[in-house]
C-alpha cells in the first residue's frame, strides 16, 4: 500500500520499527541511500520506485561534436527543469 511522505511521523512509525530507530526522518533516508548503509536494504524495500516519463526538450536531437560548435556537458538549472518535466 503506497503511504504518501506527508511528515517525519509516518516515517518513525513505518522503518522506526524495522530498523530499530535508525531509520527515523527524511534526512536519514536521503542518508541511508546516498552511502549505502546498513539499513539500505530495508529503506529501498519502503520506498516505491517512480518512472519518469520522456519530456520533449532542447536536449533532444543535439547531436553535433564539440568541435563543430556543440556545447556538452554541466548543464545545472536547466538539467533541474527537465528532470522536474520527466517527472
Amino acid at each position: 500500500k503506497r503511504i504518501p511522505l506527508s511528515d517525519n511521523t509516518v516515517i518513525e512509525r513505518e522503518l522506526g520499527k524495522k530498523t530499530d530507530g535508525e531509520v527515523i526522518c527524511v534526512q536519514d533516508i536521503v542518508e541511508e541511500l546516498y552511502s549505502a548503509g546498513k539499513q539500505f536494504q530495508k529503506v529501498n524495500q519502503f520506498l516505491w520506485t517512480f518512472q519518469l516519463a520522456a519530456a520533449r526538450s532542447k536536449f533532444q536531437k543535439q547531436k553535433l561534436n564539440f568541435k563543430d560548435g556543440g556545447d556538452y556537458g554541466d548543464r545545472g538549472e536547466e538539467m533541474d527543469d527537465l528532470v522536474r518535466q520527466m517527472l
